[in-house]
C-alpha cells in the first residue's frame, strides 16, 4: 500500500516541473486530461521499469543509504507499534495545515483582490533596493543601476524541507541564494546596461531573469558533472538491463526477497509504451518526425537520468535528487537538436510547434526520472522490512496509473484559482518554457548561461583542490575554463571588460578560499538551485539545517555516522515531512473553496509579527521532537539494562 500510494508525489514533481510549461507558452489555457493522463502514467510507468535493473546495483550491491527509504521503514515499524511514534507526523501536518489557513493569500479574480485563507498574518517580505535605499515602484531606467534583492518566506514546509536535507545542504542552497541576490544580481545590473526607456517593473523583470539564467547555466554544468561523477554505476546498470532483455534468467535459486518482475515482462511493457509516447507528441506538436525523435531521446537519455535520479536519491536523498536539473539538460538538448531538424527539414516553419514538442519530451523524461528515485527508495523500504520485490514493482505501477488519473484534475483545480508566476511560482516550468524557446527562437540569453557556467567550474575546482591529472593541478584546469567560459560571455555580450571582471571576481574568491580552507565537498546542483530561486526560498531552508545542526550539537553527534544520524532524527523529520505535506493539502482545500466562490479572509492588514512567531515555533518543535524521542531511546536502554 505504502509503495503505491508514494507514486503520486513523485508523479505529479514529473508532471509540475513541466507540463505548466505549455500554459505559460499559450499553448494550452488549461490542463486537458487526456494529454496530462498519458504524460503521467507512460513516463511514470517506464520510470518505474527503468529502475528495476537499478535495484540491485545501487541497494543490494552498492549498499546506498536511501535515507527517505530508511525513515519510511521506521515509520511502517512505528506504525506497527502505535503510540507516540506517529505523533511527530501528525503533529507536522496539522501545524502545517493551520498555518496555511491563517497566513495571508490573495488572488485576483475578475479585477477584485480576493482573500482566499483567513488572512491572519503574513508570510513573507522582500524588496529590491539600490546603494540609495529601496527601488521606487515606478519611474523609467536610463541607465544601469546596482540592485539586490533581499527578504524572507515564512515558510514552515521550506524550514520543513531544511531539516530534512540537513545543515550542508542548507548551507549550499543559501550560498546559491547569496550569490544571487547579492552578488550576481548587483553586478549584472550594476555594469550591463538595460535596454533602453524601460520601466522599473519591466526593469527588475529584467534582471530577475538574467539571475535565473546564471542559475540555469550553473545546472547545466552541474547536471554534466553529475553524469561524469556517476558513469560507472550507469554503465553497469545499462549493461545488466540490455543482459536481462536478451537471456532468460534463472530465477529458480532467487529468495522471494530478491525477485525482480520478470525481465521479459519489463522488455516487452517498455516497448509498449513506444506507441502512446509517440502518439503524444505527435498530438500536441502536430509533427510526425519529432515524435520518433522522442522515442530515440527517451529510451536513451531517459534510461540514463532515471539512474542519476536513483543514484542521488539513494546518495543524498530525494530531497536532493537534481531532476529539474537532468530535466534542463533534457530540454537543452532536445531544443538543440529540434532546431537543427527546423531548419534542415522544415525551413524554419514550425518553431512553436518544436517547442511543444520539447516541453512533450521533456515531462516523459522528468516524469521517468523522478518515479525513478521514488520506486528505489519504496525498494529500499521494502528491503529493510523483508517485502517482495515484484509485488512492490507492480504496486508502484498501479500508483502511477492511480497518480495519473487524478493529477489532471488536481492541476485544473490549481489554476483555476492561483495564476501561474504569482500565487503558483512554477520556478521550472517557467524555466522550461523560456529554455525552449528561447534556443529555438533564437533568444537564448547565452551570455549569462555561459556566466553561470563559469561559475559552476569555480564550484567544481573547489571538490578537486590538490588532486592531479597528467601531473598538472585539476583545479586550475577547471579555472582555465571557467576564465575561458567568462570570456566568450563578454563577447556574446559585447561586454568583455565587464566580465572579465566579474569572472576575475569569481576565480578570485575561489582560490582565496583554497589558500585560506584548502578544498571543499560542495554540491554544485544545490548551489545552482539556490541561485536559480529567488532569496526568500532559501533562506528558511538554510534555518531548518541550521537547527538540524544544534540539535546535533545538543546530543553530541557530532563524530556519529550518517545512519546514526538520520536515525536520532527520524522524529524531527517526520515533523518536518508533515509540515510539508500540511501546506500542500492545505492549498489544495483553499484552491476548492475559491473555486465554488467561498473566500475566508478576515483581516485586511494583517501583521508580519504573527507568522514570525508561528514560523520560529515549527523549527523549535521540529528540535524538540528529535530530544524528545532521544531521551525516550534512553529510558527504552535502561529499562532493558
Amino acid at each position: 500500500m505504502q509503495t503505491a500510494v508514494s507514486a503520486g508525489e513523485s508523479l505529479a514533481a514529473g508532471v509540475i516541473f513541466t507540463l505548466p510549461a505549455l500554459i505559460v507558452l499559450g499553448t494550452w489555457e488549461d490542463f486537458a486530461f487526456f494529454p496530462v493522463f498519458i504524460t503521467a502514467a507512460v513516463g511514470g510507468t517506464i520510470g518505474v521499469l527503468f529502475s528495476i535493473s537499478l535495484r540491485r546495483i545501487f541497494i543490494i550491491q552498492e549498499r546506498l543509504p536511501y535515507p527517505e527509504g530508511v525513515a519510511c521503514a521506521e515509520v511502517l515499524v512505528a506504525g506497527e507499534k502505535g503510540g507516540t511514534q506517529v505523533l511527530p507526523i501528525i503533529a507536522g501536518m496539522g501545524f502545517g495545515a493551520i498555518y496555511k489557513l491563517g497566513a495571508a493569500l490573495e488572488i485576483v479574480v475578475d479585477g477584485v483582490l480576493r482573500k482566499v485563507s483567513l488572512g491572519l498574518w503574513r508570510n513573507s517580505w522582500h524588496d529590491h533596493f539600490t546603494f540609495q535605499g529601496r527601488l521606487p515602484e515606478f519611474g523609467t531606467v536610463t541607465q544601469s543601476r546596482t540592485t539586490f534583492f533581499f527578504g524572507i518566506e515564512l515558510s514552515p514546509a521550506l524550514l520543513g524541507v531544511g531539516y530534512i536535507v540537513g545543515p550542508m545542504i542548507g548551507s549550499f542552497v543559501f550560498l546559491g541564494g547569496f550569490l544571487g541576490a547579492l552578488v550576481v544580481l548587483p553586478l549584472t545590473s550594476g555594469l550591463l546596461l538595460p535596454p533602453e526607456g524601460m520601466s522599473i517593473g519591466d526593469f527588475v523583470g529584467f534582471i530577475e531573469m538574467r539571475r535565473r539564467m546564471v542559475g540555469v547555466g550553473t545546472m547545466l554544468i552541474g547536471g554534466l558533472y553529475t553524469l561524469v561523477l556517476m558513469r560507472g554505476p550507469v554503465i553497469k546498470g545499462i549493461r545488466d538491463m540490455l543482459e536481462k532483455a536478451n537471456a532468460s534468467e534463472d530465477r529458480s535459486g532467487l529468495s522471494r526477497t530478491d525477485l525482480d518482475l520478470d525481465p521479459q515482462i519489463v522488455s516487452r511493457l517498455s516497448l509498449a509504451m513506444a506507441l502512446p509516447m509517440a502518439l503524444m507528441v505527435w498530438w500536441i506538436s502536430g509533427l510526425i518526425l519529432p515524435a520518433l525523435l522522442a522515442l530515440l531521446i527517451v529510451f536513451s537519455a531517459g534510461y540514463l537520468f532515471a539512474a542519476i535520479a536513483g543514484y542521488m536519491a539513494g546518495l543524498l536523498g530525494s530531497s536532493n535528487n537534481p531532476i529539474s536539473g537532468v530535466t534542463i539538460i533534457v530540454v537543452i538538448f532536445t531544443a538543440s537538436l529540434f532546431t537543427l531538424l527546423n531548419w534542415l527539414v522544415y525551413d524554419g516553419a514550425h518553431t512553436q510547434d518544436l517547442v511543444v514538442a520539447t516541453i512533450g519530451v521533456a515531462a516523459f523524461v522528468c516524469c521517468a526520472g523522478a518515479i525513478s528515485g521514488d520506486n528505489l527508495q519504496d525498494l529500499k523500504t521494502g528491503n529493510i522490512v523483508g517485502a517482495t520485490p515484484w509485488r512492490q514493482q507492480v504496486a508502484q505501477l498501479v500508483g502511477v496509473l492511480a497518480g495519473a488519473l487524478v493529477i489532471p484534475l488536481v492541476l485544473n483545480l490549481l489554476i483555476s484559482t492561483y495564476e501561474l508566476g504569482k500565487d503558483l511560482a512554477a520556478p521550472q516550468a517557467f524555466l522550461m518554457a523560456a529554455l525552449a524557446s528561447g534556443i529555438l527562437e533564437g533568444t537564448m540569453d547565452w551570455a549569462m548561461v555561459l556566466l553561470g557556467a563559469g561559475i559552476a567550474f569555480c564550484l567544481i575546482a573547489l571538490r578537486h583542490h590538490r588532486e592531479e591529472w597528467n601531473g598538472l593541478p585539476l583545479h586550475l584546469m577547471f579555472l582555465t575554463v571557467a576564465y575561458g567560459l567568462f570570456l566568450v560571455g563578454g563577447i556574446v555580450e559585447d561586454a568583455l571588460v565587464e566580465f572579465v571582471f566579474m569572472g576575475s571576481l569569481f576565480i578570485g574568491a575561489t582560490l582565496a578560499w583554497m589558500f585560506e580552507k584548502g578544498g571543499l565537498q560542495i554540491s554544485v546542483m544545490a548551489v545552482a538551485v539556490g541561485m536559480y530561486l529567488p532569496i526568500i526560498m532559501s533562506i528558511p531552508i538554510f534555518l531548518g539545517g541550521m537547527i538540524r545542526l544544534a540539535v546535533d550539537r545538543r546530543l553530541g553527534l557530532g563524530a556519529a555516522s550518517e545512519a546514526e544520524r538520520d536515525k536520532a532524527h527520524s522524529p524531527g523529520v517526520l515533523f518536518a515531512s508533515g509540515l510539508i505535506a500540511g501546506e500542500a493539502i492545505m492549498g489544495v482545500l483553499l484552491a476548492f473553496f475559491a473555486v465554488s466562490g467561498v473566500y475566508l479572509g478576515l483581516l485586511n492588514n494583517p501583521l508580519f509579527f504573527p507568522g514570525l512567531m508561528l514560523f520560529a515555533f515549527a523549527g523549535f518543535s521540529a528540535g524538540w521532537f528529535t530530544l524528545r524521542g532521544a531521551e525516550e531511546d534512553v529510558m527504552e536502554a535502561e529499562l532493558v539494562d
